[in-house]
């Protein structure tokens, strides 16, 4: 699986001026119709858009509910005003349609889709397949350029080099309600965070690790934060780990300075059973501070279901975030479309849309919401400096689900 998504050296650092080289192999595994060796950041919308506009359409497929609203409502009409190119906009359940299409594709049939945004999680599942289009995109499209090279080419410990661009960026987070407790009194590292929780019982909420992502990010990273010694640490980004090999780790001496913290937060914390849950008890006044995702808890806020008084940071030591992308398909039926509106999706206003919308972050770097938004939309995000510099990259699903397994087995029984 992996012989695929060797990207070389040459590839990760093109530019604007050179053109696109396919990654981990001397070809390209697909034939759009046009010469995909000659293709340029710099010649791309003089290539690309009048070959777009000769297919007339794309087919975009979508594995989410939450981001329905803002493409059929808003970044799809944009980009069909603006090249006159028609969206065929198709949402469903992820696996099923990457099901679909490996099936098309054994079989020597068209991509079901022109262009797929699916979930991190199922990349190694299309790389393995062999249909994801071998293009460096962040290098190959002109607002590819502006994204940060390291998110743009690693996902989840595969190195991709390119072929799946980040589109959607997600960020475990601290949230607080400065009614109750206020910006310069709030714990900013873990330690300090234990100790206001002890001082405070019952009003740190904590989400369940196997009830919502926030909570198992939260135990993630104070897994970063307190394991020690390179062997150990070094397990935490091992991406090739086993399943066998991460509950042996789950229950090894190297987590037990993480699960003794986590043991003793638990003890003075509320435990709530999923995102929602946490974000609904702060409402409600039950608690302080909770364990949360940055975009829900933004959106909770604007509509109202979490007073504007509620705040978001990352601790000091970090929290883990991540995200999802989009990919070319090999044998699109309108390959230059699918490029077309992947650049599209990934502009400065695009993601912009996006962030002012869904509290989506975005891996380009010219990103800065205070430019744009109103103060109180700014308020309601992480401040932009800490997402810059704090956030941590997810570890490997297979320890997580382990980490989760081994805490709820040995932390959050009923018997402990």
């Amino acid at each position: 699986m992996k012989a695929f998504i060797a990207a070389s050296i040459a590839v990760l650092l093109s530019t604007a001026a050179y053109a696109a080289e396919p990654v981990g192999s001397d070809k390209f595994n697909t034939e759009p119709g046009f010469d995909l060796s000659k293709l340029t950041a710099s010649n791309f919308y003089d290539t690309i858009v009048p070959l777009a506009k000769k297919e007339g359409s794309v087919t975009f497929f979508d594995f989410t509910d939450s981001f329905g609203p803002l493409f059929s409502d808003h970044l799809i009409p944009e980009f069909e005003s603006k090249y006159g190119i028609h969206v065929d906009y198709v949402r469903g359940n992820g696996e099923a349609a990457i099901q679909q299409l490996i099936a098309a594709h054994n079989s020597n049939a068209k991509s079901p889709a022109d262009a797929y945004f699916i979930s991190s999680g199922n990349l190694g599942s299309v790389l393995g397949a062999g249909v994801v289009a071998n293009i460096p995109l962040n290098a190959a499209l002109p607002n590819g350029t502006a994204l940060n090279t390291a998110i743009a080419t690693n996902t989840g410990g595969y190195q991709h080099g390119g072929a799946f661009v980040p589109y959607h960026r997600n960020q475990t987070s601290i949230v607080y309600d400065t009614r109750t407790i206020s910006a310069d009194k709030v714990p900013t590292d873990l330690d300090a965070l234990l100790s206001w929780a002890k001082a405070n019982p019952g009003k740190f909420i904590v989400t369940s690790p196997d009830g919502g992502g926030s909570g198992s990010g939260f135990m993630q990273s104070i897994a970063y934060d307190k394991v020690t010694g390179d062997s150990c640490r070094a397990t935490l980004t091992n991406f090739s780990i086993t399943a066998d090999q991460a509950k042996q780790f789950a229950a090894s001496d190297c987590m037990k300075p993480a699960w003794d913290f986590y043991k003793d937060v638990l003890k003075v914390s509320e435990v709530a059973k999923g995102n929602s849950d946490t974000l609904s008890l702060l409402a409600n006044g039950a608690g302080s501070i909770g364990t949360a995702w940055e975009d829900m808890t933004y959106d909770f806020i604007g509509r109202g279901l979490l007073p504007p008084t509620t705040r978001q940071e990352i601790l000091t030591s970090g929290e883990v975030g991540g995200g999802d992308g989009i990919f070319l398909p090999v044998g699109g039926e309108h390959p230059a479309a699918g490029l077309l509106l992947i650049d599209f999706l990934i502009s400065h206003d695009a993601q912009m849309e996006k962030l002012l919308i869904n509290g989506s972050r975005s891996a380009r770097t010219d990103i800065d919401p205070a430019k744009s938004f109103t103060p109180a939309q700014v308020a309601r995000l992480i401040p932009t400096d800490q997402f810059a510099s704090r956030a941590l990259q997810s570890m490997p699903s297979t320890l997580n689900t382990a980490l989760v397994g081994y805490a709820m087995a040995n932390l959050l029984s009923a018997n402990n």
